[in-house]
């Protein structure tokens, strides 16, 4: 007889549908995760509108997820061992594979997009996506690591120095967790720009320099701060048309623009506005292999806050709930599913 788990599929746009489905069985490289937590992403909701060009339904979404391993026939994961999964899925031929550069891969695909993810009691990934925890570490902040390895690889490919002013615009997870390794990593000043109340909120009692872009001029603001110069870096990470345009008037002569946010639609950019200044600009994809293990190692270490961030821990079967307040992003940051609950 077969063993039935409780999942909440996604099984077409703005569609969620919490049910009874087989609890996968893992194959010879493979394990099976009892999932604490798992995270809505932006990717999630693309998904769950049907706007995701991969994503095939029916599908367990979520791809930032940890657990505990609970079957693995093969590896070095004792049943019991405390988990994260970082998603990625790689060919490890193509160019980038070859050349250290795999979280470009060209045919990048990953758990909770490619294949079922952690929105169900039980996940079964491949081993190489395991990553072992410390037993000190929470689950319900380890569900984090994900994001904040995005942010830990945007911070790492910037040209941010010790004492440097900064911005992040855009105060969603990803915004909070680049704002929060920024000021680790030795800015003085982490200005974060935002329109939501509660981000507002979060990002203030997280001690930056919040901005509220209902009531102020974020360009104003930071070049009245800086005396007219801008800064040295200036990290996107909310993927619209307005915050790309202030990134660009933002960065100083020299400066650099670090394009984490992913646009919904392809963005307008005044190149010539960059070339006169001679402003670079970054793209940030996911993260490499080191930036995933320091998010671990910084995570464990408590250098971050990764509670103030989780607005929302609801059950599995409110997972459609959860994506309808998600999606309005007007009073949540990181909403985290508990399919234990």
């Amino acid at each position: 007889m077969s063993v039935t788990m409780k999942a909440a599929l996604w099984t077409g746009p703005e569609t969620i549908e919490y049910t009874q489905i087989k609890q996968p069985i893992p194959r010879p490289g493979e394990a099976l995760v009892k999932v604490a937590y798992a995270g809505i992403c932006g990717t999630d909701i693309m998904i769950y509108l049907g706007k995701h060009m991969r994503a095939k339904a029916p599908l367990v979404m979520s791809h930032e997820f940890a657990g505990t391993v609970t079957q693995a026939e093969s590896g070095p994961f004792p049943v019991g061992t405390p988990v994260v999964i970082n998603p990625l899925i790689t060919c490890g031929t193509c160019y980038a594979c070859r050349n250290g550069l795999s979280h470009v891969c060209s045919t990048l695909k990953l758990v909770g997009i490619d294949r079922d993810g952690g929105f169900a009691e039980y996940a079964v990934v491949p081993l190489h996506t395991l990553r072992p925890l410390p037993t000190s570490l929470p689950l319900v902040q380890a569900a984090l690591i994900e994001p904040l390895a995005v942010g830990v690889h945007a911070v790492r490919a910037s040209e941010l120095k010790v004492g440097d002013l900064t911005a992040v615009l855009g105060a969603g997870p990803v915004g909070i967790m680049t704002a929060q390794v920024a000021r680790l990593a030795g800015a003085r000043i982490v200005f974060v720009s935002e329109r939501s109340p509660k981000r507002l909120a979060i990002a203030r009692e997280l001690g930056f320099e919040v901005i509220d872009t209902t009531t102020q001029d974020v360009v104003k603001t930071i070049m009245d701060a800086t005396d007219g110069t801008g800064l040295p870096v200036v990290f996107e990470t909310a993927g619209v048309q307005a915050t790309i345009t202030e990134a660009a008037k933002l960065a100083r002569p020299g400066g650099q623009i670090l394009q984490v946010g992913m646009p919904k639609t392809p963005p307008i950019v005044d190149v010539t506005a960059l070339l006169f200044r001679e402003i670079k600009m970054t793209p940030i994809r996911v993260y490499r292999e080191e930036d995933f293990s320091q998010a671990i190692a910084i995570a464990a270490a408590g250098k971050v806050d990764l509670i103030k961030p989780v607005t929302h821990i609801l059950p599995l079967d409110r997972l459609g709930e959860a994506m309808e307040i998600a999606h309005q992003a007007s009073d949540a940051c990181k909403i985290l599913i508990a399919p234990g609950a």
